[in-house]
């Protein structure tokens, strides 16, 4: 009759349960092996890969030689990829307290084995049994580098309810250096399908941290996770694979989206508004409540030829430098219950807010309170928020997603910022491909950030054609600050 080696070798488990049942003595006899420890049928038993030992099968052979049941078992377990989670419960719940503590000992290095063979079962069941090992972050930086995003995923649900670090551990830095985010965001491969996914579920903790959530929304969108949060190759690529997140929201879920990757990429230096809102006309018709005259303003500047607009700066810049300027006039009077005073700020900050999108007139549709994110202090922007509340009301659950962002974006500003370019690693704003906007708006300041008074006047870019106009310009300003000196 075949020994049960044999049989546990062919998987032949019904076999094996039965040489059980009649009482043989090979279970407690060590196999043949060049290994210093002992192995015995046990151990082989929880070696196989193709079919794993089943239950029944498992609990007879521990039975029968609890000796077997050991370290070394504990081992074998982990080195199996397709052992279920049944299994190993069984082993802890049938092993003697001097091996349970054994394998607390060894917990950390026995997780990381079951990490490298993708086992997320028992993965799962070690760091829940042992939530320590995850202190420090080695475990989540070692499922980063050699394991699915499933694991990772399961260890940093488990590292934010046991209150590991920020974003379940994904901040605690390892060996003083890299934090398992940055070991993440530097694997990436976007032909590597595992890769983006480990990223994908990094990026969705570290998102819900920011956002105040204690675990990821499931339905959130990876977009939005991932802006400014990596660097502009990555989050094109992620825009790439994700796209069917973006094209399957409503429009102004998609403005709110765009709204969020231009804040990210936005120069903290940027602090300009486009001149026309320098312009006096501009000015005395917020001041006096003239709605009709500021859209139409609005609407015919928008559309000046560049050579026009350019000479209009240079005329009013002298005159108007050192008044507020349209947005801030408007953003002064404004009253959530005057409809008026409303209209007038809302046209503002949509051309304001076009502007800085590199467009001429505002998008159709375009939510006000989006507009007005960075452009308004946060008292009016709530007021705005309220008055316009159905442009809100329309957006589905992604747009939703996006304008909190947004919000959030707008109070962090600077935190983002430094998150890519503390390291000098991955920096957003040196890339030369980015697309440049033709006109600027104001930074948008950090929290606890004094908000400035006033935008700086500079003039946008202007067209090779138009630079002999504006040295002219200058040039008859310079003659006149002499002719004025002398006189």
């Amino acid at each position: 009759m075949p020994t049960l080696s044999r049989l546990i070798a062919k998987c032949d488990w019904d076999s094996v349960y039965q040489k059980l049942l009649s009482g043989t003595e090979e279970t407690s006899i060590p196999i043949a092996t060049p290994a210093k420890d002992k192995v015995y049928i046990l151990h082989q038993a929880l070696c196989s890969k193709v079919n794993p030992v089943p239950d029944k099968v498992l609990l007879v052979l521990i039975k029968q030689f609890p000796d077997a049941l050991d370290l070394n078992a504990f081992i074998e377990a982990c080195e199996n990829p397709r052992l279920p989670r049944a299994s190993m419960e069984i082993l802890f719940d049938l092993a003697s307290t001097e091996t349970l503590h054994a394998v607390e000992y060894m917990a950390r290095v026995l997780a990381s084995k079951s990490v490298r063979k993708k086992n997320v079962c028992v993965v799962q069941l070690f760091i829940e049994r042992f939530p320590a090992i995850l202190e420090g972050g080695s475990v989540l930086e070692y499922a980063i580098t050699n394991g699915t995003a499933e694991i990772v995923d399961k260890i940093l649900e488990v590292g934010v309810h046991e209150k590991i670090g920020r974003a379940g551990g994904l901040y605690n830095k390892v060996n003083g250096s890299e934090d398992s985010l940055d070991v993440a965001i530097k694997l990436y491969d976007e032909n590597d399908d595992e890769r983006r996914h480990i990223l994908a579920t990094c990026l969705q903790y570290a998102n819900a941290s920011k956002m105040g959530l204690e675990l990821p929304d499931p339905n959130y969108p990876v977009i939005l996770a991932a802006v400014g949060l990596v660097p502009k190759r990555i989050l094109e690529s992620f825009l790439a694979a994700y796209s069917h997140e973006i094209t399957r929201t409503k429009q102004a879920g998609k403005y709110a989206i765009l709204k969020t990757i231009q804040l990210s990429e936005e120069d903290k230096k940027d602090d300009e508004l486009p001149s026309i809102f320098n312009d006096s006309i501009l000015i005395n018709a917020c001041s006096n409540g003239q709605l009709e005259q500021v859209k139409d303003l609005l609407v015919k500047m928008s559309h000046k030829s560049s050579e026009d607009y350019a000479r209009k700066y240079f005329k009013t810049l002298l005159h108007t430098a050192s008044k507020k300027n349209a947005l801030e006039v408007a953003t002064d009077l404004f009253d959530e219950n005057d409809n008026n005073r409303c209209e007038i700020l809302k046209i503002c900050v949509q051309y304001a807010n076009a502007a800085k999108m590199g467009k001429d007139v505002p998008p159709s549709n375009y939510p006000t309170i989006l507009a007005a994110v960075g452009l308004v202090p946060d008292q009016v922007l709530l007021g705005l928020g309220r008055k316009y509340q159905s442009e809100i009301r329309d957006m589905d659950r992604t747009g939703k997603f996006a304008l909190k962002k947004v919000l959030k974006m707008k109070e962090e500003r600077v935190k983002y910022a430094n998150r890519l370019d503390s390291k000098c690693q991955y920096p957003l704003h040196i890339d030369t491909r980015r697309i440049k906007f033709n006109r600027t708006l104001a930074t948008i300041p950090g929290a606890g950030e004094p908000r400035r008074k006033r935008f700086n006047i500079r003039l946008t870019p202007i067209p090779q054609g138009l630079r002999k106009i504006v040295q002219d310009v200058r040039n008859s300003g310079r003659q006149f600050s002499q002719s004025q000196g002398q006189s």
